[in-house]
C-alpha cells in the first residue's frame, strides 16, 4: 500500500515500537519497565518530527504552511529533547536507586509549549475583523477553561499537593498542559478554517489529544508503571503519527484545503463546554449541600441554560438578517455592473473592462480587440411585434453572441440594439471572431411565435492602434462599423482595414 511506503513506512516501525513498550510494561518490573516506555515514545515523537520536517519541505508548499510546519517540527525537536532528559534521569535513577529530578518535564516541556504556541499563533487565519477575532477567542477560551478544570480535578489535584513543591507542580502539569496546548491548536484550526488540515488528519489529532487527557485522568502512583496509562499515551503517539503521515501524503498530493472557511452562525463546543463544566461543579459540590443550597444551584443551571438559549436565538436572527443583507448587497451589485434585460454587461461595466485593457496592454503588451455591434433591421421588428418582441429578440441575441465570443470574451450591452464584444483575439482572429458572431445574429429565429430576422453590422478596433485611450478605441470602432453600414450592413470592418471586408450573408 502507497501508505507504508518512504514516510508511511514509519507507522509499521512505531506500531512495533508500541508493542515492544507494552509488552515491556506486562512482564518487566518498573524499573526496566518505566524507562523503556520512555524510549519508545522517544522513538515515537523522533518519527513524527521526522514526517512533519519533511512536510515542510514538500516542493509547491505554500509559505505559511511550510512555516508552520517547520515551527512544529521545531517544537517537536524540543520535545523530544526533554524526553531524553528524562528518559536519562530514569536510567540513573535506575542504577543509582535514588530519586532524580525530571528535569525534561519540568523545565524542557514549557519551552516546546511556547514553540508550539508561536507556530499555531503566527499561521494565517481568514478572520480578519476584531468582532470575528473576539468570537473566535472567546470561543477558543470557553472550551480551554472547560477543559482546564476537568484537567485541574482529575490530574493536577489528585497527584500534587501545595507541599510538594513548585517543581513536582511543573512535573505535574507537563503532560496536562501539552494535552491543552494541542487542544489549543487543533481548535483554531476547527474554529477558523485555517485551511492547514485535512480532515482525516484533524481526526487523528483529535484522538491524539483525547487519549492523551484520558491517560492523565488515570491514578498511577509515581512508583509504579501502569499499563493503562501507558497504552493509551502510546495509542496517542500513534493516532499523531498517522495524522502527521496522512497530511504529509496529502500536501505531496496537493489536495490540502484552501485557506477558507465556511461562516457558522455559531458552534457548538463551547455551549457544550460550559454545560460539561457546570456538570462538573455540580458533581463535586452537590453530596455536600443541603435542599436549599441544591435549588439555588438547580435555578443556577435553569438560568444558564435560558441564557444560552436567549443567545443562540439572538444569533439565529441575526444569522437571518445578515443572509438577507449580503443577498441584497449582491443583488445591488450585479444590477450596478449587468444590464437589467439581458444579463449581460452594462455601460459602466464596459468602461471598467477598456480602461483595464488599456492598463494591461501599457503594462505587459497584451492587446485586446473591441468589436462594435450594432443590430440591422431591428427597429423594424420591434415596431412590427412590439416591445416585448423586441425585448426578446434582444435576449436571443446576446446568448448568441455569449455563445460565439468564446469564454475568454466579455460581452456588454450599451443601449438599444447596441452591443460590444472585447476579446484578447486581434488582427484577423478578432475577424474570424465577427464573422461568427455575424452568421450568429443573422441566423433565422422565432421569436414570441413570429419568425424574425436581423444583422450586425461590426466594427473592430484594436487597443494597439488607439493611442488616444478608451474614447479614441470607441470612436476607431464606431467609424469601422457605420462604414460597414453604409457598404451594405450585415458585415464587419477593421478599423485599420484598407479594403473592406468580406460579406457574411
Amino acid at each position: 500500500m502507497r501508505l507504508f511506503r518512504g514516510v508511511g513506512a514509519l507507522l509499521p516501525a512505531g506500531v512495533v515500537t508500541a508493542v515492544l513498550a507494552v509488552l515491556a510494561g506486562l512482564l518487566l518490573p518498573p524499573v526496566v519497565s518505566r524507562p523503556a516506555t520512555v524510549l519508545a515514545d522517544l522513538v515515537l515523537i523522533g518519527a513524527l518530527t521526522f514526517v512533519v520536517h519533511r512536510t515542510s519541505r514538500v516542493p509547491g508548499l505554500p509559505r505559511e504552511a511550510a512555516r508552520f510546519w517547520v515551527c512544529l517540527a521545531r517544537a517537536l525537536l524540543v520535545y523530544a529533547i526533554g524526553m531524553a532528559v528524562d528518559l536519562g534521569a530514569l536510567v540513573a535513577m535506575s542504577v543509582s536507586g535514588r530519586p532524580v529530578p525530571m528535569y525534561g518535564a519540568q523545565l524542557v516541556y514549557p519551552v516546546a509549549g511556547l514553540f508550539t504556541m508561536y507556530a499555531v499563533f503566527r499561521y494565517p487565519t481568514v478572520v480578519h475583523s476584531r468582532s470575528q477575532k473576539l468570537r473566535v477567542g472567546l470561543d477558543a477560551g470557553i472550551v480551554l477553561v472547560g477543559t482546564a478544570a476537568f484537567i485541574w480535578y482529575f490530574t493536577v489535584s489528585s497527584h500534587w499537593a501545595p507541599g510538594h513543591g513548585w517543581l513536582s507542580l511543573s512535573e505535574t502539569l507537563a503532560l496536562p498542559v501539552t494535552v491543552l496546548v494541542a487542544g489549543f491548536g487543533v481548535l483554531r484550526v476547527a474554529f477558523v478554517g485555517a485551511g492547514l488540515l485535512t480532515r482525516p488528519t484533524l481526526a487523528c489529532y483529535a484522538a491524539c489529544i483525547t487519549l492523551s487527557g484520558v491517560a492523565t485522568a488515570l491514578p498511577a502512583a509515581q512508583e509504579e508503571a501502569p499499563i493503562g496509562p501507558t497504552v493509551l499515551l502510546l495509542l496517542s503517539q500513534l493516532s499523531s503519527l498517522t495524522g502527521a503521515v496522512l497530511q504529509h501524503h496529502a500536501s505531496v498530493a496537493g489536495t490540502v484545503p484552501p485557506l477558507a472557511r465556511r461562516d457558522r452562525p455559531f458552534t457548538v463546543l463551547p455551549y457544550a463546554a460550559s454545560a460539561a463544566a457546570f456538570g462538573l461543579l455540580v458533581a463535586v459540590v452537590g453530596p455536600g449541600l443541603d435542599w436549599r443550597r441544591w435549588g439555588v444551584l438547580a435555578g443556577t443551571g435553569i438560568l444558564l441554560g435560558l441564557v444560552a438559549t436567549r443567545q443562540l436565538a439572538a444569533m439565529h436572527e441575526n444569522n437571518r438578517l445578515l443572509a438577507q443583507n449580503r443577498a441584497l448587497t449582491e443583488q445591488l451589485r450585479h444590477q450596478a455592473w449587468h444590464d437589467e434585460l439581458t444579463g449581460l454587461a452594462n455601460r459602466a461595466s464596459f468602461s471598467r473592462h477598456v480602461d483595464e485593457a488599456i492598463e494591461r496592454y501599457t503594462a505587459t503588451g497584451a492587446d485586446t480587440a473591441l468589436l462594435l455591434i450594432d443590430l440591422d433591421g431591428f427597429k423594424a421588428v420591434n415596431d412590427t411585434f412590439g416591445h416585448v418582441v423586441g425585448d426578446q429578440l434582444l435576449c436571443d441575441v446576446a446568448g448568441r453572441l455569449t455563445r460565439e465570443a468564446g469564454d475568454d470574451a466579455v460581452v456588454c450591452r450599451l443601449g438599444g440594439d447596441e452591443f460590444v464584444v472585447l476579446t484578447g483575439q486581434t488582427g484577423r482572429r478578432a475577424a474570424g471572431v465577427a464573422d461568427r458572431l455575424v452568421r450568429a445574429v443573422a441566423a433565422h429565429a422565432v421569436i414570441g411565435g413570429h419568425p424574425v430576422r436581423v444583422g450586425a453590422s461590426i466594427g473592430i478596433a484594436s487597443v494597439s492602434d488607439a493611442p488616444g485611450g478608451a474614447a479614441d478605441l470607441l470612436r476607431r470602432a464606431d467609424a469601422a462599423m457605420y462604414a460597414v453600414k453604409s457598404a451594405g450592413k450585415n458585415s464587419w470592418r477593421l478599423s485599420d482595414a484598407d479594403e473592406p471586408a468580406t460579406t457574411s450573408r
